[in-house]
């Protein structure tokens, strides 16, 4: 048998082969986008005019991705099969961040550092959860993280602060999962913006904040 016929023979089972490797690889998943929702305006809420750069969060290499993770029991993660944010958990955060700021209406400036802002404060995040925890048989979305308000030119810290919230999920499904966690969300970063007003308004009431 000449080695052209041996190639034609061996070539349909090469491509059989591959295709069988490409319909494993596109498995069906469900693409999650939170949007956040501000809450109603306080009446006569402090307006900041200084600018504002939120940096992407840091987080392990097992919060940075895009699976929906999820604790069956403390210190174990486990992926929602078929379950994805749309950007990885810290690119998320950070753009819902930004959002909240925006949606806020008491700040003149706020973005990412590719924005381009000529920024007075920059604001640092390291995420250490962001999972569905699974307490006593209780399914809970925990959103935690540390920030960090930092003089943008110095990189001095001028506060920091924890933020923690939890909500409860109807069911351990991803569906149910993506709810709490808008829940989540939806109650933490209006508490981060407020700080982040008050820390930085503060801070340049002081004369060691001048440059």
């Amino acid at each position: 048998m000449t080695s052209n016929r041996r190639l034609l023979i061996l070539l349909p089972l090469l491509l059989a082969g591959c295709s069988s490797l490409l319909n494993v690889q596109r498995t069906p998943y469900t693409i999650y986008s939170p949007r956040y929702t501000a809450p109603a305006p306080t009446a006569n809420a402090a307006r900041v005019a200084w600018q504002l750069v939120v940096e992407t969060p840091t987080a392990s290499d097992t919060l940075d991705t895009s699976r929906m993770l999820a604790a069956p029991t403390p210190g174990v993660l486990e992926v929602f099969p078929g379950a994805r944010w749309r950007d990885p958990a810290p690119a998320l955060l950070r753009s819902l961040i930004v959002e909240g700021f925006e949606q806020s209406g008491r700040i003149v400036g706020v973005g990412n550092a590719a924005s381009g802002l000529r920024a007075d404060y920059s604001l640092a995040i390291e995420l250490r959860d962001f999972q569905l925890d699974i307490r006593d048989g209780v399914p809970q979305a925990t959103v935690r993280f540390q920030a960090r308000l930092l003089d943008f030119t110095s990189s001095r810290v001028l506060a920091t602060q924890a933020f923690s919230e939890d909500a409860s999920a109807a069911g351990t499904d991803a569906a149910s999962a993506f709810a709490a966690f808008q829940t989540s969300l939806n109650a933490v970063i209006p508490q981060l913006v407020e700080w982040t007003l008050r820390e930085g308004s503060q801070a340049r009431e002081k004369p060691s904040a001048s440059r």
